[in-house]
């Protein structure tokens, strides 16, 4: 592989850390490849780019700062409040990258080993290459054929001539904003609708969801051989930390959390400690949930 390899990730500016973690992961154990680092945000601060361009250095990767507003998606966000703003960025690939294949990477993920294999995949007509999020059922609801298979968006190597030669992007926006009731989760959703089983599956090792740790996975789940479940739990290559409990968060039992400690250790934000322990996070945990709640009423009528 000669060419330079395509990478994407999109944050917002609360994800800067995590996306400093996976990033210089990616790089530690892919020396040998060249790279495009396109990173799509609302807007880093100077300090937030010198941060990247020092976990850069040494390394054969050009980084691409991708500005977006946050305004092109308050609909979206007033729809689905639960959601940061931010999950729609990857959204906007098609129309701010002109490549034909990229390698779309959540910040939440730390690269474990080589990517070569995965970024070799012959994808053919398929818009993605992707990894089966298990347990899906709900295909009327986002219009999928009952045959077709969800995949998880975290990560995709994109097939991106593809995703312009139909128009993806306007599609899959058009859904997610006329059909709110469908959607659980926003991006996801919205591509899995429109893509709708057309997507090539790789191994799950790169892609390895937290859920595969779970008690009883094996039984209640058949999308995953056994001998693809055991590589991805023991080799994974790159891990995604998909469950609401983060590595960064004090309680949380992932069984690869340090791996994300560890090379969090190798970028600027070194120093950083559990987000959960930080002053002012356990100063709103002390505050009572009613007493939040009569806090909001007051400000709302103030902003009103």
């Amino acid at each position: 592989m000669n060419e330079r390899v395509n990478i994407v990730f999109a944050s917002d500016r609360n994800y800067i850390q995590h996306l400093g973690a996976a990033l210089v992961s990616l790089l530690f154990n892919n020396r040998e490849l060249a790279f495009t680092v396109y990173i799509i945000s609302s807007g880093m601060t100077p300090k937030d780019r010198r941060r990247i361009d020092e976990i850069v250095k040494g390394y054969n990767c050009e980084v691409r700062h991708l500005t977006v507003s946050d305004d092109l998606f308050v609909q979206l966000a007033t729809e689905h409040p639960m959601y940061p703003k931010g999950v729609y960025y990857r959204l906007l690939i098609p129309s701010l990258i002109d490549e034909k294949k990229v390698l779309y990477l959540d910040s939440d993920i730390i690269v474990n080993g080589p990517i070569r294999e995965l970024y070799d995949t012959d994808l053919g007509d398929a818009y993605a290459g992707a990894i089966e999020d298990p347990g899906f059922d709900r295909h009327d609801k986002l219009r999928m054929d009952r045959s077709s298979r969800y995949f998880n968006s975290g990560m995709m190597l994109i097939n991106l001539a593809k995703w312009k030669e139909i128009g993806l992007q306007k599609k899959v926006i058009d859904f997610i904003e006329h059909n709110p009731d469908a959607i659980w989760f926003p991006d996801q959703c919205g591509l899995n609708s429109i893509i709708n089983g057309k997507w090539k599956k790789v191994p799950l090792k790169f892609n390895q969801l937290s859920s595969i740790f779970s008690n009883g996975f094996d039984e209640k789940f058949d999308c995953f051989s056994r001998e693809e479940l055991q590589e991805a739990r023991t080799k994974p290559v790159i891990i995604h930390y998909t469950s609401g409990s983060k590595p960064w968060h004090f309680k949380n039992r992932h069984p690869y959390k340090s791996y994300y400690w560890k090379y969090l250790k190798m970028t600027p934000y070194r120093h950083a400690i559990y987000s959960d322990l930080m002053p002012m996070h356990l100063l709103k945990s002390m505050i009572p949930k009613n007493l939040k709640s009569a806090i909001k009423k007051v400000l709302k009528k103030q902003a009103g």
